[in-house]
């Protein structure tokens, strides 16, 4: 019984190469022909930090407005709330 043909390496690694380059091709396509993605939601705050960083922000507004720049307020968080990011995010540009 004669012997079917035995593909070479190089048969087979221009094989995979070509089936990586389609699924790749194909994969920025789908991606491409997606939607485009939402914008993200605003950031919950939570209920019990948004009064305390309203009140921060009071307080950076009467700082600005009567001291310029150059003056700033200090601010304590409560035992127990944990603000922290929201706070980050409204000092970021304050610091």
């Amino acid at each position: 019984m004669p012997n079917p043909r035995r593909m070479s390496r190089r048969a087979w690694v221009l094989t995979g190469a070509g089936l990586c380059g389609a699924g790749l091709a194909a994969t920025a396509w789908l991606q491409g022909a997606a939607s485009p993605p939402e914008a993200r939601p605003e950031r919950h705050v939570k209920a019990e930090c948004r009064e305390y960083i309203a009140e921060i922000e009071g307080q950076l507004d009467r700082a600005r407005r009567d001291g310029g720049e150059k003056s700033g307020i200090l601010t304590f968080m409560p035992v127990g709330m944990d603000c922290k990011d929201e706070l980050n995010d409204l000092l970021g540009d304050v610091r």
